[in-house]
């Protein structure tokens, strides 16, 4: 098991704190925590994480900010990316720019208008993985309780993403924000997320499963990650004092990442 510290990993927003959508989870709040490209770069970052709000039509900011990744690049920073929807001619151009993409999947029609409150359908995001995967590595991630904290639809996901060929699957846990519409969203019930997680364990026996670095904190966190450790998974973020003595308890053999925990 390994245990991902994220010290060398700085999180980019390409449009500031601004973004088209305002999706129930987030409606920008996340943005606030993000660096901008014209900040200085720490120097013990070798990981960039491309992020942002997104355009009306759903696509990144990418392309508009397309030299200024490729001098990134040039100096020697690994780009991860999340890239909205990208338009076939444009996939392209896309993978000369990154190195990964991160990518949210769902695969729910009625999720995705609660949560992202667009006309996209569960075969719109599987069309886009298809369309991304051949032409650069895709890391599929999947927000566990996206819908409100209701956990349903999570299952045909995993399910799916194996049929794919995807070879690990990356798990955050929706966190009832303050300021958002899932406010007074209850955290994704525990013993539902353990279920989640032995399936996604069973699906991807040979491939990586991992925990994100978006969950809940405090008593619900740490409870999380003894779960996350119990179940076998590959790779935790940030993990609790608790789940780092249930490791060791346990005797599994323990590395330290740096960098994203899907790279």
């Amino acid at each position: 098991m390994k245990f991902v510290y994220l010290k060398n990993t700085k999180a980019i927003s390409l449009s500031g704190r601004g973004c088209s959508f305002q999706c129930a989870h987030c409606e920008g709040h996340y943005l606030e925590q993000m660096n901008e490209l014209a900040d200085s770069i720490p120097e013990n970052v070798t990981n960039l994480l491309i992020s942002g709000g997104l355009k009306p039509d759903g696509s990144s900011f990418i392309f508009d900010r397309k030299d200024e990744l490729l001098n990134l690049k040039k100096k020697g920073y690994t780009l991860n990316s999340h890239v909205g929807f990208v338009a076939p001619n444009k996939v392209d151009e896309l993978a000369k720019i990154v190195d990964y993409v991160s990518f949210d999947f769902v695969t729910d029609a009625a999720v995705i208008k609660r949560v992202y409150k667009i006309d996209r359908t569960g075969e719109d995001y599987i069309e886009q993985y298809k369309l991304l995967s051949p032409k650069v590595k895709v890391y599929p991630h999947i927000t566990i309780g996206l819908d409100g904290g209701r956990i349903h639809w999570e299952y045909g996901a995993i399910d799916k993403l194996k049929e794919l060929g995807a070879d690990r699957i990356i798990f955050n846990v929706l966190i009832p924000t303050p300021g958002t519409e899932f406010e007074n969203a209850a955290e994704p019930d525990l013993a539902e997320v353990r279920k989640v997680l032995q399936h996604a364990r069973k699906v991807f026996a040979d491939g990586l499963v991992i925990i994100g670095c978006m969950r809940p904190g405090g008593a619900y966190r740490a409870e999380l990650d003894k779960i996350a450790v119990e179940e076998g998974v590959d790779r935790l973020v940030q993990p609790t004092p608790a789940a780092r003595e249930l490791a060791e308890k346990m005797g599994l053999e323990i590395g330290r990442l740096e960098e994203c925990c899907a790279l």
